[in-house]
Protein backbone atom coordinates (compact mmCIF):
# COMPACT_ATOMS: atom_id res chain seq x y z
CA UNK A 1 0.00 0.00 0.00
CA UNK A 2 3.01 2.42 0.15
CA UNK A 3 4.37 1.47 -3.62
CA UNK A 4 4.55 4.96 -5.46
CA UNK A 5 4.79 7.25 -2.37
CA UNK A 6 8.02 5.78 -0.02
CA UNK A 7 9.57 3.76 -2.73
CA UNK A 8 10.13 3.86 -6.82
CA UNK A 9 8.13 1.92 -8.97
CA UNK A 10 11.33 -0.28 -9.94
CA UNK A 11 12.07 -0.45 -5.78
CA UNK A 12 8.32 -1.81 -5.68
CA UNK A 13 8.66 -4.49 -8.39
CA UNK A 14 12.02 -5.49 -7.28
CA UNK A 15 10.62 -6.37 -3.86
CA UNK A 16 7.00 -8.00 -5.15
CA UNK A 17 9.64 -9.95 -7.87
CA UNK A 18 11.72 -11.37 -4.02
CA UNK A 19 8.57 -12.03 -2.51
CA UNK A 20 7.41 -13.94 -5.32
CA UNK A 21 9.96 -15.78 -6.81
CA UNK A 22 11.99 -16.46 -3.07
CA UNK A 23 9.34 -16.60 -0.96
CA UNK A 24 6.42 -18.19 -3.04
CA UNK A 25 4.65 -14.74 -2.37
CA UNK A 26 1.10 -15.37 -5.08
CA UNK A 27 -1.70 -13.34 -3.16
CA UNK A 28 -1.34 -9.02 -3.65
CA UNK A 29 -3.71 -6.87 -2.35
CA UNK A 30 -3.89 -3.49 -3.51
CA UNK A 31 -6.61 -0.83 -3.43
CA UNK A 32 -7.78 2.58 -6.14
CA UNK A 33 -7.13 4.93 -2.81
CA UNK A 34 -3.00 3.25 -2.80
CA UNK A 35 -0.44 4.22 -1.91
CA UNK A 36 -1.02 6.02 1.43
CA UNK A 37 -1.28 8.54 2.79
CA UNK A 38 -4.12 8.79 -0.15
CA UNK A 39 -3.95 12.03 -1.86
CA UNK A 40 -4.72 13.07 -5.75
CA UNK A 41 -1.27 13.20 -7.13
CA UNK A 42 -0.24 9.33 -6.14
CA UNK A 43 -3.64 7.84 -6.24
CA UNK A 44 -3.01 4.73 -8.55
CA UNK A 45 0.34 4.44 -8.14
CA UNK A 46 0.61 1.04 -6.20
CA UNK A 47 -1.51 -0.03 -9.04
CA UNK A 48 1.00 0.87 -11.81
CA UNK A 49 3.75 -1.12 -9.56
CA UNK A 50 1.93 -4.31 -9.66
CA UNK A 51 0.83 -3.87 -12.99
CA UNK A 52 4.54 -3.98 -14.13
CA UNK A 53 5.51 -6.76 -11.91
CA UNK A 54 2.96 -8.68 -13.20
CA UNK A 55 4.01 -8.45 -16.99
CA UNK A 56 6.84 -10.93 -15.96
CA UNK A 57 4.79 -13.63 -14.99
CA UNK A 58 1.67 -15.53 -15.68
CA UNK A 59 -1.47 -14.27 -14.82
CA UNK A 60 -2.77 -17.28 -13.51
CA UNK A 61 -0.29 -17.79 -11.01
CA UNK A 62 -0.88 -14.31 -8.93
CA UNK A 63 -3.75 -13.93 -6.92
CA UNK A 64 -5.18 -10.28 -7.28
CA UNK A 65 -7.44 -8.48 -4.71
CA UNK A 66 -8.11 -4.98 -4.90
CA UNK A 67 -10.82 -2.84 -3.15
CA UNK A 68 -13.21 -0.22 -3.96
CA UNK A 69 -13.63 2.81 -1.88
CA UNK A 70 -16.84 3.59 0.60
CA UNK A 71 -18.32 7.28 1.17
CA UNK A 72 -15.39 9.81 2.05
CA UNK A 73 -16.29 13.59 2.64
CA UNK A 74 -12.63 13.69 2.55
CA UNK A 75 -11.59 12.33 -0.39
CA UNK A 76 -13.37 14.39 -3.31
CA UNK A 77 -10.45 13.68 -5.42
CA UNK A 78 -11.12 10.18 -5.84
CA UNK A 79 -11.72 9.37 -9.46
CA UNK A 80 -15.33 8.94 -10.33
CA UNK A 81 -17.05 8.84 -13.67
CA UNK A 82 -19.29 12.13 -12.55
CA UNK A 83 -16.39 14.25 -10.36
CA UNK A 84 -19.06 15.80 -8.68
CA UNK A 85 -20.13 12.71 -7.15
CA UNK A 86 -18.73 12.05 -3.99
CA UNK A 87 -17.81 8.32 -3.73
CA UNK A 88 -20.08 5.82 -2.61
CA UNK A 89 -20.89 2.18 -3.13
CA UNK A 90 -23.55 2.36 -6.01
CA UNK A 91 -23.36 -0.36 -8.59
CA UNK A 92 -22.32 2.57 -11.28
CA UNK A 93 -19.11 3.36 -8.92
CA UNK A 94 -18.33 0.01 -7.85
CA UNK A 95 -18.09 -0.74 -11.92
CA UNK A 96 -16.22 2.23 -12.13
CA UNK A 97 -13.66 1.35 -10.28
CA UNK A 98 -13.36 -1.57 -11.09
CA UNK A 99 -12.88 -0.80 -14.65
CA UNK A 100 -10.10 1.85 -13.56
CA UNK A 101 -8.55 -0.55 -11.38
CA UNK A 102 -8.33 -2.84 -14.27
CA UNK A 103 -6.34 -0.43 -16.44
CA UNK A 104 -4.22 0.19 -14.04
CA UNK A 105 -3.42 -3.01 -13.44
CA UNK A 106 -3.10 -3.83 -17.31
CA UNK A 107 -5.20 -7.51 -16.24
CA UNK A 108 -8.52 -8.87 -17.36
CA UNK A 109 -9.68 -9.43 -14.18
CA UNK A 110 -9.57 -9.25 -10.60
CA UNK A 111 -9.49 -12.42 -8.14
CA UNK A 112 -10.95 -10.97 -5.08
CA UNK A 113 -12.97 -7.42 -5.11
CA UNK A 114 -13.26 -6.01 -1.25
CA UNK A 115 -14.83 -2.88 0.29
CA UNK A 116 -12.44 -0.89 1.20
CA UNK A 117 -14.48 0.35 4.10
CA UNK A 118 -18.32 0.84 4.40
CA UNK A 119 -20.51 3.16 2.74
CA UNK A 120 -22.27 3.90 5.95
CA UNK A 121 -21.43 6.03 9.53
CA UNK A 122 -18.24 3.65 10.90
CA UNK A 123 -16.52 7.01 12.97
CA UNK A 124 -14.03 9.21 11.66
CA UNK A 125 -10.41 8.47 10.38
CA UNK A 126 -9.67 4.49 11.24
CA UNK A 127 -9.04 3.33 14.57
CA UNK A 128 -9.90 6.51 16.43
CA UNK A 129 -12.13 6.21 19.37
CA UNK A 130 -14.71 8.30 17.88
CA UNK A 131 -17.53 6.01 17.10
CA UNK A 132 -20.80 7.38 18.34
CA UNK A 133 -23.53 4.34 18.58
CA UNK A 134 -26.57 7.13 18.40
CA UNK A 135 -25.18 7.54 14.85
CA UNK A 136 -25.92 4.72 13.48
CA UNK A 137 -29.37 4.12 11.46
CA UNK A 138 -31.49 1.91 10.05
CA UNK A 139 -30.05 3.02 6.61
CA UNK A 140 -27.34 0.19 7.34
CA UNK A 141 -29.65 -2.72 6.67
CA UNK A 142 -30.64 -0.95 3.04
CA UNK A 143 -27.18 -0.60 2.31
CA UNK A 144 -26.27 -4.03 2.99
CA UNK A 145 -29.33 -5.10 0.76
CA UNK A 146 -28.31 -2.81 -1.78
CA UNK A 147 -24.62 -4.67 -1.85
CA UNK A 148 -26.08 -7.78 -1.71
CA UNK A 149 -28.09 -7.36 -4.35
CA UNK A 150 -25.47 -6.25 -6.60
CA UNK A 151 -23.28 -9.20 -5.78
CA UNK A 152 -26.05 -10.76 -7.47
CA UNK A 153 -26.18 -9.25 -10.53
Amino acid sequence: MTFGEQNTLEEGVEQLNLAFDHYGVNFIDTAELYPVPGKSETQGKTDETVAAFLKGRKREDVILATKVCGHSDRMTWMPREDPDTPTSLTKKQILYSVNESLKRLGTEYIDLLQLHWPDRYCGGLFGQPDFDPSQVSNEVSAILLRLNLICLM
